[in-house]
């Protein structure tokens, strides 16, 4: 049930995500699926998705793998994104979807934000376009602290 209060507090509170039409389709303990429709508003000069589009949807997933991860505290917290790598792969074709997943151990980090009241940590996300195909790999540096 957490799980779906995520889901819909991300969609409702994040007004460029509705804008593309990106889908939170699963929030996990540590991870979350997403997906953006193709929708040629979102294409580049080539006619596949935007590399901006593709960013967007990447940071939505590490977000809500994020959050899903924290799922017990995160209503308290202020997570901000710190930085992000991406590295394109290939031209993502058709409508696309990402797959975000902590990549520390989820208690070890809920531990030390207990401890330290504050906690950094980096989220991979894998983008895949509407035939499997790899078309970027991300990571997001997350931090967490408590609202202010």
């Amino acid at each position: 049930m957490v799980y779906e209060q995520i889901k819909k507090h991300m969609t409702e509170s994040l007004p460029f995500v509705r804008l593309l039409g990106i889908r939170i389709e699963e929030v996990g303990n540590g991870t979350a699926k997403v997906s953006l429709p193709d929708d040629p508003k979102l294409h580049n000069h080539l006619g596949t998705q935007h590399a901006g589009a593709l960013f967007t949807l990447a940071e939505t997933a590490s977000g809500a793998a994020m959050a899903g991860g924290f799922a017990d505290v995160i209503m308290d917290m202020r997570p901000v994104a710190k930085e992000s790598r991406i590295q394109y792969q290939k031209v993502a074709k058709g409508a696309t979807r990402a797959e975000g997943r902590v990549t520390g151990d989820v208690a070890a980090l809920k531990q030390a934000l207990k401890d330290e009241g504050k906690v950094a940590f980096p989220v991979d996300v894998d983008v895949f376009d509407e035939h499997g195909t790899l078309a970027a790999q991300v990571q997001v540096d997350w931090y967490l602290s408590a609202k202010r």
